[in-house]
């Protein structure tokens, strides 16, 4: 019931947030959506996205999405919620993606090329799921920006420091990459001042519109600067009766961290923190027991995920198929039945990790062309990831190698519909006798 009235209450004030702005509107501002590219490098496309309600005189920030996958289109989707609610232009790009070298001036061509296209004001906000938030705060390290939102990856204090500018992350607690997260849970003193965390059941995905909104809607309104069209007061003070909703749902479902992870946010942020209700909150929920007992509960799954990440990696050597085939179904097994959510996500962890590393371990025999190594891991990567699009991917090196093109073809084909995307590094690995039939 908590869940549903969440949900309501979002679908809400999304409505309430959209009518106030165009409302308020005194220009004829119209929705821009469409795939471009940019004029001095044409293999350089980007999405981009501008709401419609918004003064038609004012210039708007811009908030560049990175996707770890070059997957722009579905990228900028997850914002357009975001985008109508507290105005900015969006821009995704279709380039740049894991291992793309030069993304740093690949990124500011798009940026520079935006600017001279849209009406977009020197304000530049960025964000990026997994490597695409590797890449963001790459760039950031060297460039200027007025804000950055990572998701599903996170980095070192000094590298956050050196930034600049304030960091959200937005991480999940059954993503294998939580553990980059789960360092600054514990240590409230040594966390960088310019962090700031929300944790949610994402895995490792990008996460939902209603959570990215509330986000970029913390981040835009903490970070006004000269030139950027301010919301009215009452959506401001809409903004933060939402939050304060949010919390009390939480906390009333026992979700006492992601609850005071939020609480203190808002206390520590300008110009949240003029409302003192949310340090009472924050002051409250961290002393509170049960707080105090689910922070107990995560710190002894963490270690225990930190033990067995080392033996695994050595099993994928040691251990057979037999053995593996027990240890998923047993995992999965547990996944399905356990009921403490600290414990469930540590073990969807755990799975998650056992993906990863098949995948860096095909990745390595590939470049050796290693077939027998290959074929070992992969027959443990089909039984943790049977529709993981990468698995189907490596599963035609084998055949190709043996010259059987048409089972190489056929097993592609598997790799395409299951997702796989990346046209142009098939087309390096595979000739075109084989990749034009695809």
């Amino acid at each position: 019931m908590n869940r549903k009235f969440l949900l309501l209450y979002s679908m809400l004030l999304c409505a309430l947030v959209s009518c106030n702005s165009t409302s308020k509107s005194t220009g004829t501002g119209q929705v821009v959506e469409k795939t471009d590219s940019c004029k001095t490098d044409s293999k350089n496309r980007y999405e981009v996205y501008i709401p419609a309600g918004h003064n038609a005189a004012d210039k708007l920030p811009l908030l560049v999405i990175i996707d770890a996958h070059g997957n722009g289109k579905f990228a900028l989707d997850k914002f357009r919620q975001s985008a109508m609610q507290y105005p900015v232009i969006l821009v995704a790009s279709d380039l740049i993606k894991n291992g793309f070298e030069g993304y740093e001036a690949s990124i500011q061509t798009m940026i520079d090329d935006v600017r001279l296209k849209y009406p977009a004001n020197e304000t530049v906000y960025m964000t990026g799921f997994s490597g695409g938030a590797r890449m963001a705060l790459g760039y950031a390290l060297t460039h200027q920006l007025n804000g950055l939102i990572m998701c599903g990856a996170l980095a070192s204090p000094d590298q956050i420091q050196a930034v600049r500018c304030p960091v959200i992350s937005i991480s999940g607690t059954d993503d294998f990459n939580f553990m980059e997260t789960a360092q600054y849970l514990f240590d409230e003193q040594s966390t960088p001042t310019n962090l700031k965390i929300e944790l949610t059941n994402a895995s490792h995905n990008w996460p939902d519109s209603i959570l990215l909104a509330n986000t970029w809607g913390f981040l835009s309104m903490s970070g006004k600067t000269v030139g950027t069209p301010s919301l009215p007061l009452s959506e401001f003070k809409i903004y933060c009766q939402h939050q304060q909703a949010r919390i009390n749902v939480l906390q009333q479902q026992g979700d006492y961290l992601k609850a005071t992870l939020l609480a203190h946010n808002m206390a520590s942020t300008t110009p949240f923190n003029n409302d003192k209700t949310f340090a009472a909150n924050y002051q409250a929920l961290s002393t509170n027991a049960a707080y105090i007992n689910q922070m107990k509960q995560l710190q002894k799954c963490l270690q225990f995920e930190v033990s067995m990440r080392q033996p695994y990696i050595e099993n994928f050597q040691t251990k057979d198929t037999l053995w593996w085939k027990k240890e998923i179904n047993t995992t999965n097994e547990k996944i399905k039945t356990e009921q403490n959510n600290y414990t469930n996500d540590m073990y969807r962890r755990i799975k998650g990790f056992w993906g990863i590393a098949c995948y860096s371990l095909c990745k390595q025999a590939v470049s050796q062309r290693n077939a027998e190594a290959l074929n070992k891991i992969l027959a443990i990567y089909r039984m943790i990831e049977p529709e993981n699009p990468d698995m189907f991917y490596f599963s035609a090196f084998p055949p190709y190698w043996l010259g059987n093109n048409e089972t190489t073809i056929s097993t592609l084909k598997q790799a395409l519909k299951a997702g796989f995307s990346d046209r142009n590094q098939l087309k390096k690995d595979f000739p075109e006798t084989i990749s034009s039939r695809l």
